[in-house]
């Protein structure tokens, strides 16, 4: 059942199944074509069934819920510009792992050692930091080094 509105009569009126012309160009095949590069990336990785993509996965979602956790304490308890910057430290530290995840995952096959393009990334966080004045250098370096405890928490319990 489909609801219309006509703004000009300020009435509403509710189609059948019946009324709404079906096309044939929405089926899956085309919804898979017309997918941004993101989620097409996504997919990618979550149709993957080797141990080592699902243990990205596994370390990027603990990262990303004691980040969410630590930003929003101490957002409460520091204020909000403190939580804030945690939190986008903590999102440059995920991105740093990804690329370090990436890198490792390329040894042997592609490389022979780990890239140092990740290396920018705490660089770029500094630099932006200290060039906003809505984010703190300090909170902002205490956050992306969030994925250390999330890593430790993670092997405590394997």
């Amino acid at each position: 059942m489909f609801t219309s509105v006509d703004s000009n009569r300020k009435t509403v009126e509710h189609l059948s199944n019946e009324n709404v012309p079906s096309h044939q160009f929405l089926d899956n095949s085309c919804k898979k074509e017309s997918k941004s590069g993101f989620a097409s990336q996504f997919d990618k990785l979550l149709s993957k069934n080797d141990e080592y993509t699902k243990l990205q996965l596994t370390i990027f979602g603990i990262t990303f819920i004691v980040s969410i956790i630590i930003a929003s304490l101490t957002g409460i308890i520091l204020g909000f510009t403190f939580g804030f910057s945690v939190f986008i430290g903590s999102l440059a530290g995920i991105f740093y792992l990804r690329l370090l995840a990436k890198s490792v995952g390329k040894i042997g096959r592609e490389s022979t050692g780990v890239s140092k393009l990740q290396l920018l990334i705490p660089v770029c966080l500094f630099i932006f930091a200290s060039k906003l004045g809505s984010i703190e250098i300090l909170p902002a370096m205490i956050g992306f080094f969030i994925y250390k405890p999330s890593l430790i928490f993670y092997f405590s319990l394997s």
